[in-house]
Protein backbone atom coordinates (compact mmCIF):
# COMPACT_ATOMS: atom_id res chain seq x y z
CA UNK A 1 0.00 0.00 0.00
CA UNK A 2 1.13 3.60 -0.65
CA UNK A 3 2.15 5.76 2.27
CA UNK A 4 2.18 9.55 2.56
CA UNK A 5 2.86 12.17 5.20
CA UNK A 6 1.22 15.54 5.73
CA UNK A 7 3.20 18.10 7.70
CA UNK A 8 1.96 21.46 8.94
CA UNK A 9 4.64 23.87 10.15
CA UNK A 10 3.45 27.01 11.89
CA UNK A 11 5.21 29.81 13.77
CA UNK A 12 5.12 27.92 17.06
CA UNK A 13 3.79 24.41 16.47
CA UNK A 14 3.78 21.53 14.03
CA UNK A 15 1.49 18.60 13.29
CA UNK A 16 2.08 15.55 11.12
CA UNK A 17 -0.17 12.73 9.94
CA UNK A 18 0.99 9.53 8.20
CA UNK A 19 -1.52 7.73 5.96
CA UNK A 20 -1.42 4.25 4.48
CA UNK A 21 -3.68 3.19 1.60
CA UNK A 22 -5.11 5.17 -1.29
CA UNK A 23 -7.15 8.33 -1.77
CA UNK A 24 -10.49 6.57 -1.25
CA UNK A 25 -9.57 4.06 1.42
CA UNK A 26 -6.80 4.81 3.87
CA UNK A 27 -5.92 4.64 7.52
CA UNK A 28 -3.94 6.85 9.89
CA UNK A 29 -0.87 4.92 11.02
CA UNK A 30 0.86 7.79 12.80
CA UNK A 31 0.23 11.30 14.04
CA UNK A 32 1.92 13.85 16.25
CA UNK A 33 1.50 17.44 17.36
CA UNK A 34 4.11 19.42 19.22
CA UNK A 35 5.79 22.76 19.79
CA UNK A 36 8.80 24.17 17.98
CA UNK A 37 11.53 25.71 20.16
CA UNK A 38 11.91 29.48 19.85
CA UNK A 39 14.55 30.10 22.50
CA UNK A 40 18.28 29.39 22.63
CA UNK A 41 21.24 30.38 20.48
CA UNK A 42 19.93 28.68 17.32
CA UNK A 43 16.13 28.20 17.42
CA UNK A 44 16.07 26.97 13.79
CA UNK A 45 18.50 24.14 14.51
CA UNK A 46 16.55 23.19 17.66
CA UNK A 47 13.29 23.17 15.69
CA UNK A 48 14.93 21.03 12.98
CA UNK A 49 16.01 18.53 15.64
CA UNK A 50 12.42 18.30 16.91
CA UNK A 51 11.08 17.66 13.40
CA UNK A 52 13.85 15.13 12.67
CA UNK A 53 13.03 13.21 15.85
CA UNK A 54 9.29 13.25 15.04
CA UNK A 55 9.95 11.98 11.50
CA UNK A 56 12.20 9.22 12.84
CA UNK A 57 9.75 8.23 15.56
CA UNK A 58 6.85 7.81 13.13
CA UNK A 59 8.96 6.51 10.19
CA UNK A 60 7.45 8.94 7.72
CA UNK A 61 7.88 8.30 3.96
CA UNK A 62 10.38 11.07 3.25
CA UNK A 63 9.87 10.77 -0.50
CA UNK A 64 6.13 11.54 -0.28
CA UNK A 65 5.63 14.48 2.09
CA UNK A 66 3.17 17.34 1.64
CA UNK A 67 3.81 20.61 3.47
CA UNK A 68 1.20 23.10 4.71
CA UNK A 69 2.37 26.54 5.87
CA UNK A 70 0.79 29.32 7.89
CA UNK A 71 -1.94 31.16 5.94
CA UNK A 72 -0.93 34.37 7.71
CA UNK A 73 2.07 34.53 5.38
CA UNK A 74 -0.15 34.84 2.29
CA UNK A 75 -2.17 37.52 0.60
CA UNK A 76 -5.40 36.73 -1.29
CA UNK A 77 -6.82 38.60 -4.26
CA UNK A 78 -9.49 37.94 -6.90
CA UNK A 79 -8.82 38.48 -10.58
CA UNK A 80 -10.88 38.14 -13.74
CA UNK A 81 -9.22 36.95 -16.94
CA UNK A 82 -10.59 37.10 -20.52
CA UNK A 83 -9.68 33.43 -21.10
CA UNK A 84 -9.85 30.16 -19.17
CA UNK A 85 -6.90 28.20 -20.58
CA UNK A 86 -4.62 27.25 -17.70
CA UNK A 87 -1.44 27.43 -19.77
CA UNK A 88 -2.22 31.01 -20.83
CA UNK A 89 -3.09 31.96 -17.26
CA UNK A 90 0.25 30.69 -15.98
CA UNK A 91 2.05 32.76 -18.61
CA UNK A 92 0.50 36.10 -17.59
CA UNK A 93 -0.55 35.60 -13.98
CA UNK A 94 2.39 37.40 -12.37
CA UNK A 95 2.16 40.32 -14.76
CA UNK A 96 -1.57 40.73 -14.14
CA UNK A 97 -1.35 40.44 -10.35
CA UNK A 98 1.56 42.87 -9.91
CA UNK A 99 -0.71 45.90 -9.56
CA UNK A 100 -2.84 44.12 -6.94
CA UNK A 101 0.14 43.63 -4.59
CA UNK A 102 1.89 47.01 -4.33
CA UNK A 103 3.39 46.12 -0.93
CA UNK A 104 5.63 43.41 -2.45
CA UNK A 105 8.16 43.19 -5.25
CA UNK A 106 6.71 40.85 -7.86
CA UNK A 107 10.09 39.09 -8.28
CA UNK A 108 10.13 38.22 -4.56
CA UNK A 109 6.84 36.33 -4.38
CA UNK A 110 5.38 33.01 -5.47
CA UNK A 111 1.96 33.30 -7.08
CA UNK A 112 -0.60 30.50 -7.18
CA UNK A 113 -4.23 30.54 -8.27
CA UNK A 114 -7.49 28.61 -7.97
CA UNK A 115 -10.29 28.91 -10.51
CA UNK A 116 -13.53 30.08 -8.88
CA UNK A 117 -15.69 30.31 -12.00
CA UNK A 118 -14.85 29.57 -15.63
CA UNK A 119 -16.58 29.78 -18.99
CA UNK A 120 -15.28 29.19 -22.49
CA UNK A 121 -14.01 32.76 -22.82
CA UNK A 122 -13.53 34.05 -19.26
CA UNK A 123 -12.52 32.96 -15.78
CA UNK A 124 -12.50 34.29 -12.23
CA UNK A 125 -9.41 33.42 -10.20
CA UNK A 126 -8.54 33.42 -6.52
CA UNK A 127 -4.91 34.54 -6.35
CA UNK A 128 -2.57 33.41 -3.56
CA UNK A 129 0.76 35.19 -3.07
CA UNK A 130 3.53 34.24 -0.63
CA UNK A 131 6.93 35.86 -0.25
CA UNK A 132 9.75 33.59 -1.36
CA UNK A 133 11.79 34.33 1.76
CA UNK A 134 8.95 33.18 4.04
CA UNK A 135 8.48 29.98 2.05
CA UNK A 136 12.24 29.46 1.92
CA UNK A 137 12.53 29.61 5.72
CA UNK A 138 10.03 26.78 6.16
CA UNK A 139 11.60 24.68 3.39
CA UNK A 140 15.10 25.18 4.84
CA UNK A 141 13.79 24.10 8.24
CA UNK A 142 12.40 20.91 6.71
CA UNK A 143 15.65 20.34 4.79
CA UNK A 144 17.70 20.62 7.97
CA UNK A 145 15.37 18.05 9.53
CA UNK A 146 16.05 15.65 6.63
CA UNK A 147 12.57 16.12 5.10
CA UNK A 148 12.05 17.10 1.46
CA UNK A 149 8.40 18.12 0.83
CA UNK A 150 7.23 17.25 -2.66
CA UNK A 151 4.76 20.13 -2.64
CA UNK A 152 3.84 23.09 -0.44
CA UNK A 153 0.43 24.67 0.11
CA UNK A 154 -1.44 26.87 2.57
CA UNK A 155 -3.54 25.73 5.51
CA UNK A 156 -6.66 26.85 3.64
CA UNK A 157 -6.34 24.47 0.67
CA UNK A 158 -5.35 21.51 2.86
CA UNK A 159 -8.38 22.16 5.08
CA UNK A 160 -10.70 22.35 2.04
CA UNK A 161 -9.40 19.04 0.61
CA UNK A 162 -9.96 17.35 3.96
CA UNK A 163 -13.51 18.72 4.26
CA UNK A 164 -14.47 17.77 0.69
CA UNK A 165 -13.16 14.23 1.18
CA UNK A 166 -15.34 13.89 4.29
CA UNK A 167 -18.44 15.12 2.32
CA UNK A 168 -18.94 18.01 4.72
CA UNK A 169 -19.27 20.52 1.88
CA UNK A 170 -22.04 19.39 -0.47
CA UNK A 171 -23.63 20.98 -3.53
CA UNK A 172 -26.82 22.07 -1.72
CA UNK A 173 -25.41 24.11 1.17
CA UNK A 174 -22.79 26.69 2.14
CA UNK A 175 -20.35 26.69 5.03
CA UNK A 176 -17.43 28.58 6.48
CA UNK A 177 -14.29 26.61 7.30
CA UNK A 178 -11.88 28.10 9.83
CA UNK A 179 -8.51 26.89 11.03
CA UNK A 180 -7.26 28.61 14.18
CA UNK A 181 -3.49 28.73 14.20
CA UNK A 182 -1.00 30.18 16.62
CA UNK A 183 -1.02 33.74 15.30
CA UNK A 184 -3.54 33.70 12.45
CA UNK A 185 -6.89 32.17 11.54
CA UNK A 186 -7.55 30.78 8.07
CA UNK A 187 -11.08 31.33 6.73
CA UNK A 188 -12.60 29.67 3.64
CA UNK A 189 -16.14 30.26 2.37
CA UNK A 190 -17.61 27.19 0.64
CA UNK A 191 -20.73 27.41 -1.52
CA UNK A 192 -22.16 24.39 -3.29
CA UNK A 193 -19.04 22.35 -2.68
CA UNK A 194 -16.78 25.00 -4.28
CA UNK A 195 -14.41 27.59 -2.84
CA UNK A 196 -15.94 31.02 -2.85
CA UNK A 197 -13.47 33.07 -0.83
CA UNK A 198 -10.28 32.71 1.23
CA UNK A 199 -8.83 35.11 3.75
CA UNK A 200 -6.52 35.25 6.74
CA UNK A 201 -7.37 36.83 10.10
CA UNK A 202 -4.15 37.87 11.83
CA UNK A 203 -5.37 36.74 15.23
CA UNK A 204 -4.75 33.27 16.59
CA UNK A 205 -5.00 31.14 19.70
CA UNK A 206 -1.54 32.23 20.89
CA UNK A 207 -1.73 35.88 19.93
CA UNK A 208 -1.58 36.84 23.59
CA UNK A 209 2.03 35.56 23.64
CA UNK A 210 3.11 37.88 20.83
CA UNK A 211 5.13 41.03 21.60
CA UNK A 212 2.98 43.98 22.46
CA UNK A 213 3.69 45.94 19.25
CA UNK A 214 2.85 42.98 17.02
CA UNK A 215 -0.28 42.19 19.03
CA UNK A 216 -1.46 45.79 18.69
CA UNK A 217 -0.80 45.72 14.96
CA UNK A 218 -2.73 42.46 14.64
CA UNK A 219 -5.64 44.01 16.49
CA UNK A 220 -5.65 46.82 13.92
CA UNK A 221 -5.55 44.34 11.05
CA UNK A 222 -2.02 45.17 9.83
CA UNK A 223 0.47 42.71 8.38
CA UNK A 224 2.84 41.39 11.10
CA UNK A 225 5.88 41.91 8.90
CA UNK A 226 4.89 45.56 8.37
CA UNK A 227 4.48 46.07 12.10
CA UNK A 228 7.91 44.64 12.80
CA UNK A 229 9.49 47.04 10.31
CA UNK A 230 7.74 50.08 11.78
CA UNK A 231 8.23 49.22 15.45
CA UNK A 232 11.56 48.36 17.10
CA UNK A 233 11.83 44.96 18.77
CA UNK A 234 11.12 44.98 22.48
CA UNK A 235 12.28 42.35 24.96
CA UNK A 236 9.53 40.01 26.10
CA UNK A 237 8.51 40.40 29.74
CA UNK A 238 6.35 38.21 31.90
CA UNK A 239 2.75 39.38 31.78
CA UNK A 240 0.32 39.52 34.62
CA UNK A 241 -2.18 36.60 34.51
CA UNK A 242 -5.03 39.09 34.39
CA UNK A 243 -3.42 40.76 31.35
CA UNK A 244 -2.98 37.36 29.66
CA UNK A 245 -6.62 36.51 30.23
CA UNK A 246 -7.65 39.91 28.92
CA UNK A 247 -5.63 39.36 25.74
CA UNK A 248 -7.15 35.92 25.22
CA UNK A 249 -10.63 37.34 25.56
CA UNK A 250 -9.80 40.15 23.15
CA UNK A 251 -8.43 37.62 20.62
CA UNK A 252 -11.59 35.51 20.85
CA UNK A 253 -13.76 38.59 20.40
CA UNK A 254 -11.68 39.62 17.41
CA UNK A 255 -12.01 36.18 15.79
CA UNK A 256 -15.78 36.15 16.38
CA UNK A 257 -16.09 39.68 15.00
CA UNK A 258 -14.14 38.81 11.85
CA UNK A 259 -16.20 35.64 11.31
CA UNK A 260 -19.34 37.74 11.72
CA UNK A 261 -18.05 40.19 9.11
CA UNK A 262 -17.42 37.31 6.76
CA UNK A 263 -20.96 36.01 7.18
CA UNK A 264 -22.44 39.46 6.61
CA UNK A 265 -20.29 40.38 3.61
CA UNK A 266 -20.18 37.16 1.64
CA UNK A 267 -22.65 36.51 -1.15
CA UNK A 268 -23.48 32.84 -1.64
CA UNK A 269 -26.12 31.00 -3.65
CA UNK A 270 -27.06 28.96 -0.56
CA UNK A 271 -27.52 30.18 3.01
CA UNK A 272 -24.59 29.50 5.34
CA UNK A 273 -25.72 26.73 7.64
CA UNK A 274 -22.60 26.14 9.78
CA UNK A 275 -19.14 27.32 10.72
CA UNK A 276 -16.68 24.43 11.01
CA UNK A 277 -13.64 25.13 13.15
CA UNK A 278 -10.38 23.16 13.43
CA UNK A 279 -6.88 23.81 14.67
CA UNK A 280 -6.11 24.90 18.22
CA UNK A 281 -9.02 24.84 20.64
CA UNK A 282 -10.31 28.22 21.81
CA UNK A 283 -12.62 28.33 24.78
CA UNK A 284 -16.04 29.81 24.18
CA UNK A 285 -15.95 29.32 20.42
CA UNK A 286 -16.95 25.73 19.64
CA UNK A 287 -20.57 25.04 20.45
CA UNK A 288 -21.63 28.70 20.25
CA UNK A 289 -23.07 30.62 17.31
CA UNK A 290 -22.40 33.81 15.35
CA UNK A 291 -25.36 35.63 13.79
CA UNK A 292 -27.48 32.52 14.34
CA UNK A 293 -24.94 30.34 12.51
CA UNK A 294 -23.78 27.47 14.74
CA UNK A 295 -20.08 26.78 15.23
CA UNK A 296 -19.12 23.11 14.99
CA UNK A 297 -15.91 21.12 15.17
CA UNK A 298 -14.51 20.17 11.75
CA UNK A 299 -14.17 16.40 12.15
CA UNK A 300 -13.07 14.90 8.82
CA UNK A 301 -11.96 11.50 10.09
CA UNK A 302 -13.90 8.31 9.59
CA UNK A 303 -14.79 6.20 12.59
CA UNK A 304 -12.04 3.83 13.73
CA UNK A 305 -9.63 5.12 11.09
CA UNK A 306 -6.74 5.51 13.50
CA UNK A 307 -7.43 9.08 14.61
CA UNK A 308 -6.83 10.15 18.25
CA UNK A 309 -9.67 10.10 20.71
CA UNK A 310 -9.31 13.84 21.38
CA UNK A 311 -7.69 16.82 19.73
CA UNK A 312 -8.61 15.75 16.20
CA UNK A 313 -9.14 19.35 15.09
CA UNK A 314 -5.47 20.23 15.15
CA UNK A 315 -4.66 17.37 12.72
CA UNK A 316 -7.11 18.40 9.96
CA UNK A 317 -4.62 20.47 7.93
CA UNK A 318 -1.86 17.87 8.14
CA UNK A 319 -4.41 15.19 7.18
CA UNK A 320 -5.44 17.22 4.10
CA UNK A 321 -1.81 17.62 3.03
CA UNK A 322 -1.19 13.86 3.42
CA UNK A 323 -4.40 13.05 1.55
CA UNK A 324 -3.28 15.12 -1.42
CA UNK A 325 0.01 13.18 -1.61
CA UNK A 326 -2.07 10.01 -2.04
CA UNK A 327 -3.76 11.58 -5.07
CA UNK A 328 -6.88 12.78 -3.25
CA UNK A 329 -8.35 16.22 -2.84
CA UNK A 330 -9.98 18.59 -5.32
CA UNK A 331 -7.63 21.57 -5.04
CA UNK A 332 -4.13 21.13 -6.45
CA UNK A 333 -2.19 24.18 -5.21
CA UNK A 334 1.52 24.56 -5.84
CA UNK A 335 3.68 27.04 -3.98
CA UNK A 336 6.86 25.46 -5.36
CA UNK A 337 6.13 26.72 -8.84
CA UNK A 338 9.41 28.36 -9.74
CA UNK A 339 8.63 27.79 -13.42
CA UNK A 340 6.33 30.87 -13.53
CA UNK A 341 7.95 33.98 -15.01
CA UNK A 342 6.88 37.21 -16.68
CA UNK A 343 5.30 36.94 -20.09
CA UNK A 344 8.11 38.85 -21.79
CA UNK A 345 10.94 36.66 -20.56
CA UNK A 346 11.50 34.90 -23.88
CA UNK A 347 11.25 38.16 -25.80
CA UNK A 348 14.05 39.60 -23.66
CA UNK A 349 16.41 36.72 -24.47
CA UNK A 350 15.24 36.09 -28.02
CA UNK A 351 17.90 38.30 -29.73
CA UNK A 352 20.87 37.05 -27.62
CA UNK A 353 19.69 33.48 -28.16
CA UNK A 354 19.48 34.01 -31.92
CA UNK A 355 23.01 35.48 -31.98
CA UNK A 356 24.34 32.50 -29.99
CA UNK A 357 22.65 30.05 -32.39
CA UNK A 358 24.12 31.89 -35.38
CA UNK A 359 27.61 31.72 -33.87
CA UNK A 360 27.20 28.01 -33.12
CA UNK A 361 26.08 27.31 -36.71
CA UNK A 362 29.05 29.30 -38.05
CA UNK A 363 31.46 27.42 -35.80
CA UNK A 364 30.03 24.07 -36.89
CA UNK A 365 30.36 25.08 -40.56
CA UNK A 366 34.02 26.12 -40.17
CA UNK A 367 34.74 22.95 -38.18
CA UNK A 368 33.14 20.84 -40.93
CA UNK A 369 35.40 22.50 -43.54
CA UNK A 370 38.51 21.70 -41.52
CA UNK A 371 37.38 18.11 -40.96
CA UNK A 372 36.68 17.66 -44.68
CA UNK A 373 40.15 18.94 -45.64
CA UNK A 374 41.78 16.75 -43.00
CA UNK A 375 39.86 13.65 -44.12
CA UNK A 376 40.83 14.36 -47.76
CA UNK A 377 44.52 14.59 -46.79
CA UNK A 378 44.33 11.38 -44.76
CA UNK A 379 42.53 9.54 -47.57
CA UNK A 380 45.16 10.58 -50.10
CA UNK A 381 48.02 9.37 -47.88
CA UNK A 382 46.26 6.07 -47.16
CA UNK A 383 45.80 5.67 -50.92
CA UNK A 384 49.57 5.91 -51.42
CA UNK A 385 50.13 3.40 -48.63
CA UNK A 386 47.56 1.01 -50.14
CA UNK A 387 49.08 1.19 -53.61
CA UNK A 388 52.58 0.55 -52.26
CA UNK A 389 51.29 -2.42 -50.27
CA UNK A 390 49.71 -3.85 -53.43
CA UNK A 391 52.99 -3.59 -55.32
CA UNK A 392 54.88 -5.16 -52.39
CA UNK A 393 52.48 -8.11 -52.24
CA UNK A 394 52.17 -9.17 -55.88
CA UNK A 395 54.99 -7.14 -57.48
CA UNK A 396 55.21 -5.00 -60.62
CA UNK A 397 55.81 -7.20 -63.66
CA UNK A 398 56.35 -4.28 -66.04
CA UNK A 399 59.27 -2.97 -64.00
CA UNK A 400 60.57 -6.45 -63.14
CA UNK A 401 59.81 -6.13 -59.42
CA UNK A 402 58.75 -9.42 -57.77
CA UNK A 403 56.18 -9.61 -54.95
CA UNK A 404 56.63 -11.15 -51.55
CA UNK A 405 53.56 -13.41 -51.96
CA UNK A 406 54.44 -16.45 -54.01
CA UNK A 407 51.74 -18.34 -55.89
CA UNK A 408 48.83 -16.20 -54.61
CA UNK A 409 45.29 -17.42 -54.96
CA UNK A 410 43.33 -16.21 -57.96
CA UNK A 411 40.75 -14.57 -55.69
CA UNK A 412 43.47 -12.64 -53.87
CA UNK A 413 45.13 -11.53 -57.14
CA UNK A 414 41.81 -10.49 -58.65
CA UNK A 415 40.84 -8.41 -55.60
CA UNK A 416 44.19 -6.67 -55.25
CA UNK A 417 44.25 -5.75 -58.94
CA UNK A 418 40.75 -4.22 -58.74
CA UNK A 419 40.86 -2.33 -55.45
CA UNK A 420 39.37 0.78 -57.01
CA UNK A 421 36.29 -1.25 -57.98
CA UNK A 422 35.53 -1.99 -54.28
CA UNK A 423 33.26 1.00 -53.68
CA UNK A 424 31.72 -0.46 -50.51
CA UNK A 425 34.97 0.05 -48.57
CA UNK A 426 37.24 3.04 -48.14
CA UNK A 427 41.01 2.74 -48.59
CA UNK A 428 41.65 1.82 -44.95
CA UNK A 429 38.93 -0.85 -44.97
CA UNK A 430 40.39 -2.27 -48.21
CA UNK A 431 43.73 -2.73 -46.43
CA UNK A 432 41.97 -4.46 -43.52
CA UNK A 433 40.31 -6.76 -46.07
CA UNK A 434 43.72 -7.61 -47.59
CA UNK A 435 45.11 -8.46 -44.17
CA UNK A 436 42.16 -10.75 -43.45
CA UNK A 437 42.65 -12.56 -46.75
CA UNK A 438 46.38 -13.05 -46.03
CA UNK A 439 45.63 -14.37 -42.53
CA UNK A 440 43.12 -16.86 -43.92
CA UNK A 441 45.65 -18.03 -46.52
CA UNK A 442 48.37 -18.49 -43.86
CA UNK A 443 46.07 -20.62 -41.69
CA UNK A 444 45.14 -22.72 -44.68
CA UNK A 445 48.80 -23.43 -45.46
CA UNK A 446 49.54 -24.25 -41.80
CA UNK A 447 46.82 -26.88 -41.82
CA UNK A 448 48.18 -28.41 -44.99
CA UNK A 449 51.66 -28.55 -43.45
CA UNK A 450 50.43 -30.00 -40.17
CA UNK A 451 51.26 -26.85 -38.17
CA UNK A 452 47.73 -26.04 -37.08
CA UNK A 453 47.97 -24.49 -33.62
CA UNK A 454 44.30 -25.12 -32.99
CA UNK A 455 44.96 -28.87 -32.67
CA UNK A 456 46.04 -29.60 -29.09
CA UNK A 457 48.50 -32.35 -28.26
CA UNK A 458 47.77 -34.96 -25.56
CA UNK A 459 48.99 -34.06 -22.11
CA UNK A 460 52.25 -35.63 -20.99
CA UNK A 461 51.92 -38.26 -18.25
CA UNK A 462 55.61 -37.79 -17.49
CA UNK A 463 55.15 -34.05 -17.00
CA UNK A 464 52.24 -34.67 -14.62
CA UNK A 465 54.36 -37.11 -12.62
CA UNK A 466 57.25 -34.61 -12.47
CA UNK A 467 54.92 -31.88 -11.17
CA UNK A 468 53.74 -34.09 -8.28
CA UNK A 469 57.24 -35.38 -7.40
CA UNK A 470 58.70 -31.89 -7.57
CA UNK A 471 56.10 -30.68 -5.06
CA UNK A 472 56.91 -33.65 -2.81
CA UNK A 473 60.59 -32.79 -3.00
CA UNK A 474 59.89 -29.18 -2.00
CA UNK A 475 58.57 -30.28 1.38
CA UNK A 476 62.20 -31.05 2.42
CA UNK A 477 63.49 -33.63 4.90
CA UNK A 478 63.53 -31.64 8.14
CA UNK A 479 60.23 -33.02 9.43
CA UNK A 480 60.03 -36.22 7.38
CA UNK A 481 61.58 -38.23 4.60
CA UNK A 482 59.36 -39.67 1.84
CA UNK A 483 60.12 -43.03 0.24
CA UNK A 484 58.22 -43.98 -2.90
CA UNK A 485 57.04 -47.59 -3.14
CA UNK A 486 55.27 -47.30 -6.48
CA UNK A 487 54.07 -44.58 -8.89
CA UNK A 488 52.07 -44.56 -12.11
CA UNK A 489 50.80 -41.79 -14.41
CA UNK A 490 47.96 -42.19 -16.91
CA UNK A 491 46.58 -39.76 -19.48
CA UNK A 492 42.77 -39.22 -19.24
CA UNK A 493 41.01 -37.90 -22.34
CA UNK A 494 38.52 -35.16 -21.57
CA UNK A 495 34.90 -35.50 -22.60
CA UNK A 496 32.45 -32.66 -23.25
CA UNK A 497 33.46 -29.63 -21.22
CA UNK A 498 35.83 -31.68 -19.06
CA UNK A 499 39.50 -30.96 -20.02
CA UNK A 500 42.29 -33.51 -20.58
CA UNK A 501 44.10 -34.51 -17.37
CA UNK A 502 46.85 -36.77 -16.07
CA UNK A 503 46.06 -39.12 -13.18
CA UNK A 504 49.10 -39.77 -10.95
CA UNK A 505 48.77 -42.67 -8.46
CA UNK A 506 51.50 -43.50 -5.97
CA UNK A 507 52.24 -45.32 -2.73
CA UNK A 508 54.76 -43.88 -0.29
CA UNK A 509 56.20 -44.27 3.15
CA UNK A 510 56.90 -41.17 5.22
CA UNK A 511 59.65 -41.63 7.82
CA UNK A 512 59.70 -39.23 10.78
CA UNK A 513 60.26 -39.06 14.53
CA UNK A 514 56.78 -40.44 15.10
CA UNK A 515 53.56 -41.12 13.23
CA UNK A 516 52.07 -37.72 14.13
CA UNK A 517 54.98 -35.84 12.55
CA UNK A 518 54.76 -38.06 9.46
CA UNK A 519 51.00 -37.47 9.19
CA UNK A 520 51.52 -33.70 9.51
CA UNK A 521 54.19 -33.85 6.78
CA UNK A 522 51.86 -35.63 4.35
CA UNK A 523 48.92 -33.30 5.13
CA UNK A 524 51.13 -30.30 4.44
CA UNK A 525 52.11 -31.90 1.15
CA UNK A 526 48.44 -32.37 0.20
CA UNK A 527 47.61 -28.78 1.18
CA UNK A 528 50.43 -27.37 -0.96
CA UNK A 529 49.31 -29.57 -3.86
CA UNK A 530 45.76 -28.19 -3.75
CA UNK A 531 47.16 -24.65 -3.82
CA UNK A 532 48.82 -25.23 -7.20
CA UNK A 533 46.93 -23.95 -10.28
CA UNK A 534 47.54 -27.19 -12.18
CA UNK A 535 46.14 -29.45 -9.41
CA UNK A 536 42.58 -30.55 -10.16
CA UNK A 537 42.02 -32.84 -7.16
CA UNK A 538 43.85 -34.82 -4.47
CA UNK A 539 42.57 -38.15 -3.17
CA UNK A 540 44.19 -40.29 -0.45
CA UNK A 541 42.93 -43.17 1.64
CA UNK A 542 43.69 -43.70 5.31
CA UNK A 543 47.36 -44.28 6.15
CA UNK A 544 48.88 -47.03 8.30
CA UNK A 545 51.51 -46.63 10.98
CA UNK A 546 54.69 -48.52 10.17
CA UNK A 547 56.32 -50.90 12.60
CA UNK A 548 58.11 -49.07 15.37
CA UNK A 549 55.92 -45.96 15.04
CA UNK A 550 58.57 -43.99 13.11
CA UNK A 551 56.32 -43.03 10.21
CA UNK A 552 53.27 -43.86 8.15
CA UNK A 553 52.52 -45.80 5.01
CA UNK A 554 50.12 -44.31 2.38
CA UNK A 555 49.01 -47.21 0.17
CA UNK A 556 47.18 -45.26 -2.57
CA UNK A 557 47.32 -41.50 -3.15
CA UNK A 558 45.83 -40.09 -6.35
CA UNK A 559 46.53 -36.61 -7.77
CA UNK A 560 44.69 -35.37 -10.89
CA UNK A 561 46.82 -32.82 -12.80
CA UNK A 562 45.93 -30.43 -15.64
CA UNK A 563 49.30 -30.10 -17.37
CA UNK A 564 48.01 -27.26 -19.58
CA UNK A 565 47.89 -24.98 -16.51
CA UNK A 566 51.43 -25.76 -15.39
CA UNK A 567 54.21 -23.15 -15.77
CA UNK A 568 56.26 -23.59 -18.95
CA UNK A 569 59.40 -24.34 -16.96
CA UNK A 570 57.71 -27.32 -15.30
CA UNK A 571 56.28 -28.70 -18.51
CA UNK A 572 59.69 -28.83 -20.16
CA UNK A 573 61.31 -30.75 -17.29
Amino acid sequence: MARSCGLRVGPRRFELVVLDGNAKKHRIIGYMAGELPRDGEDPTAAAADVLREAAKQHNIPKDNVGLAIDTGLAAFRTLKMPFADKAKIEQVIKFEVESLLPQWNIDDIVVDFQTLEATSDASELLITAVQKQDLKKVLELCEKAGIEPQEAELETTAMVNAALTANICTVDNAQILAHIGEQSTSVVVMDGGKVREMRAIHIGALTHEMPAAAAAAAAEGEEPAQAEKESPAEPEVALDPAEVQHRIEQAIKRIRRELGRTISAVRTAHPIDSIYVCGLEVSGLQGSSIIDVPIKVLDVFEKDSGQPASGVGQLVVAYGAALRQLGGGVLKPSLRREELRFTGTFERIELPLAVVCLLVVTLLGVWNIFLFKESSWVDANIGVWRDNARVALIGDLKNGRPGIVQYPEDEFTKYINNLNADLDRNKYEQMVRLKAMLTAEIKKLEKELGQDTEITQPQSALTGMVLVLDQLDKEGTENGRPSLRSITADYDYGKGTKPDTVRVSFATTIFAQDSSAATQYFETFEKDLRAQPWCVSVESKSSDTIEGGKGIYVPNAVVVVDVAKAPPSKVTQ
